[in-house]
């Protein structure tokens, strides 16, 4: 938002074009003088001894309420000691007392000290809207007069209200205006730019937003706020390689804690602080949460008390995925300053993740209803919306697989397979609930004979706190395997730890080439997973499946993805699998090795190319190469390869797709698989 700073430059601007100190009123002419004591007023006046002189003009009217000279002299030395809106009010009261340079000159300072009270720190936000509404209702007021006297506005009043509409979140307004007065030959000043920078951001017009702002820069370089807006909306246009070194650069050109010669301690500097946080901000931003963690928590050690710090420092243990302890330095930040938007934004977002919906609800209410014009309130709003409405999913995926051999192929999978199917879930329910169902389709062929599954489930799921949970029932349309269902849950522990667990009679994801037998299975999962931070994640889970044909097989795998680099736009992660199964049957119709293990490691490369508020596009490559062992067939490599494409449209509007080529090894033979996968998700 635009600054204290600059609105009070714009008061300097406006008095610019015509100074309130009025030639000598003594010699104004048309006005009784009774017995009063001009001289000595004139001289304290001249002597730039406002308050003297508004003392003698105050005892003066005592004695002489009705005298026209003296209310004159009233009115201009208020004006002259800065009680301009004051002034404004006591000319409005007898115009006619008053040249048409005066009163211009006494409109606009009025009009532009309301307008820097709009932005003052009151008491609370409703009280700094009132004002701003109070200054832009002057405002119409004025140029309704200007209207009836047939007078034209100065070029400022147009100015100084891009600054009012910015404040009251009519940001359409201020862009339209802008438009228009740039169009028709009076471009803004350096002085009112910021707050059209301002409200192109919240247009999301970052483009527009950067070239007013460049400008504002160059008419005021000694404006602390500007850079950082500047930034801002370079980082809006995903150039991260501008807006870091701005910002690194205007914090390095300002000393932490300037000391005077001999001083025991620094001076408070807050332009250097501004720099310090919002260079920090953009680190995170920009993939460098360590960085941006790094430079803001030490800041808050030595200024617990810092609301707007905490908060701050709240937004980066929520992108580090520290959802606890992000909602910890939010409450904070509340506690501090309980104004603080941001703060509250960050509970709501904080507890929905946590699954306190009916502790964030309150706090989502109030801030909708009280700042429904606010940028960062509506996004709340929609993420709100897009989490607690409707889910949905639909996919498909298959691929073939071919023996190096020639022969029939020997893969689980089949010679050629494909899956199918779409979930759909209702809108949270008492905060808690929801009611699904699922509907799909599995097949492969086997030597030219296929197995088919198609299945329709229904269920309930149930979240709050750390619980998750849910429970279904399904059957296949052939019947075979009886009635279908499952329960599962996950239990987060902390912010790094969390523990799940399933059992499923007839499960879905068992072998088709088993069903193709006319065998079924059940399962029974548990895992756990720990994620220290965005960087690393470690996943480990244990099955054990049980056939109908008494086949007991365990598998267990985990799993390791570390950053290696991060970059505003391209993130690499190491990848490492491992894991080992065994069978209890040798002779089962169905790939069931009596025992074999496998490692796997790999490079993931996930480059953002387009990105824009809340659509982007990503890239993903995935190189795989780890050994397979197979009892009774010894070792071999395996390689795989996965490039994706990911499309985000709109806030939990997603679709992806990709294509995978790997060389398995299945009973000693190698074969060749390529698969296709697409997916459209709607909703978290």
């Amino acid at each position: 938002m635009l600054s204290l700073h600059r609105l009070t430059r714009s008061v300097a601007w406006v008095l610019a074009a015509g100074t309130l100190h009025i030639a000598s009123v003594a010699a104004a002419e048309g006005h009784p003088a009774p017995a009063t004591d001009y001289p000595r007023i004139e001289q304290l006046r001249t002597q730039r001894d406002w308050l003297g002189a508004l003392a003698a003009i105050e005892q003066q009217l005592a004695a002489h309420p009705q005298d026209d000279r003296l209310y004159r002299l009233r009115v201009l030395t208020l004006a002259d000691i800065g009680s301009r809106d004051r002034a404004r009010q006591l000319y409005l009261a007898r115009p006619q007392l008053f040249s048409a340079e005066e009163a211009a000159v006494l409109d606009a300072a009025g009009l532009a000290r309301r307008i820097v009270w709009s932005k003052l720190y009151a008491v609370d936000e409703a009280t700094r809207q009132e004002e701003a509404r109070a200054a832009d209702a002057a405002i119409d007021a004025y140029r309704a007069q200007l209207a009836r006297n047939g007078q034209a506005e100065p070029a400022s009043l147009a100015y100084d209200r891009l600054i009012v509409l910015n404040r009251l979140g009519r940001h359409a307004e201020v862009a339209s205006e802008y438009r228009r007065l740039e169009t028709g030959g009076t471009p803004v000043p350096g002085y009112a730019l910021g707050a059209v920078g301002d409200s192109l951001l919240a247009l999301r017009r970052p483009d527009e937003a950067a070239a007013a702002l460049q400008r504002a820069v160059q008419a005021d370089p000694d404006d602390p706020d500007l850079p950082i807006q500047l930034a801002y909306a370079e980082l809006e246009r995903e150039r991260f390689d501008r807006a870091l070194p701005l910002l690194r650069s205007l914090m390095e050109s300002r000393p932490t804690w300037p000391r005077a010669p001999g001083a025991r301690r620094g001076h408070e500097n807050w332009p250097r602080y501004d720099a310090e946080t919002n260079y920090a901000l953009a680190r995170a931003f920009g993939e460098d949460l360590p960085g941006a963690q790094a430079m803001l928590e030490p800041l808050a050690a030595i200024g617990p008390n810092n609301a707007d710090l905490q908060a701050n420092l709240g937004s980066v243990y929520q992108l580090r995925g520290w959802t606890e302890r992000a909602l910890e330095r939010y409450r904070i930040a509340a506690t501090l300053d309980e104004r603080n938007v941001e703060a509250r934004i960050g509970q709501v977002e904080t507890l929905s993740l946590l699954q306190r919906y009916d502790q964030a609800r309150p706090i989502h209410d109030e801030l909708l209803a009280r700042y429904p014009n606010e940028p960062h309130v509506r996004t709340m709003e929609r993420t709100w919306a897009m989490r607690r409405g409707w889910q949905a999913r639909a996919f498909v995926s298959g691929g073939r697989n071919r023996d190096d051999g020639g022969g029939a192929s020997a893969s689980p999978l089949g010679n050629r397979d494909r899956e199918y199917g779409l979930e759909v879930a209702t809108p949270l329910m008492d905060d808690r609930w929801r009611i699904f169902a699922r509907s799909g389709e599995r097949w492969a062929d086997f030597q030219g004979d296929r197995s088919r599954a198609q299945r329709n489930e229904a269920g309930v799921s149930y979240a709050y706190g750390r619980l998750s949970a849910n429970a279904y029932v399904g059957r296949d349309r052939d019947g075979l395997g009886g009635t279908a269902f499952g329960v599962g849950a996950d239990w987060r522990i902390d912010d790094r730890y969390a523990l799940r667990a399933r059992a499923a009679r007839n499960d879905a994801g068992a072998s088709l080439q088993a069903r193709a037998a006319g065998i079924t299975a059940d399962l029974i999962e548990v895992g756990a997973d720990y994620r220290p931070s965005e960087r690393t994640a470690v996943g480990a889970t244990l099955q054990h499946w049980r056939y109908d044909d008494g086949n007991r097989r365990d598998q267990f795998s985990a799993s390791l993805d570390q950053r290696l680099l991060s970059r505003p736009h391209l993130l690499i992660d190491g990848l490492a699998r491992a894991g080992a199964g065994r069978g209890s049957r040798d002779d089962a119709p169905y790939f069931n090795p009596s025992r074999d293990a496998s490692a796997e490691f790999g490079l993931r490369l996930d480059r953002l190319t387009w990105r824009r508020y809340d659509r982007h596009f990503r890239q993903r490559l995935t190189a795989t190469v780890g050994p397979y062992w197979q009892q009774d067939y010894g070792t071999a490599w395996v390689p795989s390869l996965r490039y994706e494409h990911e499309w985000q449209f709109a806030l939990g509007r997603v679709l992806s797709y990709g294509l995978s080529w790997s060389r398995p090894v299945y009973d000693g033979r190698r074969e060749d698989r390529l698969g296709f996968d697409a997916e459209l998700r709607w909703g978290e």
